[in-house]
């Protein structure tokens, strides 16, 4: 650990393969979510910096939207140094102002799952080697999700539920997290 403008920092040199990355997302998005700054940040975004005028709030595909966009708007891309993963909490992905793919995964599924949403990521790979990850978030209704959209806040031109083609996708992982873990559809944890 190294101490920072924003406190202690972790740099993980020890992420050999995609999985074990995936596996330290979970853990931040749980540490996140834990965390009840995370959940007085996504309820600024969801204001504006205004009162919520509607009973029960904006509808589910406008939290979605507003987490996105803010995500999208307010925090950079930009690669880890080589050699290095550096895998935020929410927090400190915000505090910094710019994030890679992972970060930014952390960040928008903190504030989603911080909404009572269901969340995961999918992992995508042309070749097996290069592998880049985005947010999912199920919905429709949140207390039985039934669809998911892809979140993906990295990309230039990206909106919800836009995803990168086939051709980018050859190699896919797909998992949901919960409890400071990554889990495959088929119920086992990554």
């Amino acid at each position: 650990m190294s101490e920072a403008a924003f406190g202690k920092v972790r740099v993980h040199d020890d992420v050999y393969d995609v999985r074990t990355m995936v596996r330290l997302v979970a853990q931040q998005v749980d540490l996140s979510v834990r965390d009840p700054w995370t959940r007085a940040y996504a309820a600024e975004v969801l204001r504006g910096g205004q009162a919520l005028a509607l009973a029960g709030g904006p509808s589910e595909a406008d939290q979605i939207g507003k987490i996105f966009w803010h995500v999208k708007n307010n925090i950079s891309y930009i690669q880890d140094p080589r050699g290095y993963e550096f895998i935020p909490t929410a927090k400190r992905g915000i505090q910094i102002g710019a994030e890679d793919c992972d970060g930014h995964v952390v960040i928008v599924c903190s504030l989603l799952s911080t909404l009572g949403f269901a969340t995961g990521a999918r992992v995508i790979s042309p070749d097996g080697q290069n592998w880049h990850i985005y947010s999912v978030c199920m919905f429709d209704p949140m207390s039985r999700p039934s669809r998911y959209i892809a979140l993906d806040t990295t990309q230039r031109d990206s909106v919800p539920g836009w995803e990168p083609p086939p051709a980018m996708r050859r190699h896919q992982i797909d998992v949901t997290f919960s409890d400071g873990k990554a889990y495959q559809s088929n119920g086992r944890a990554l």
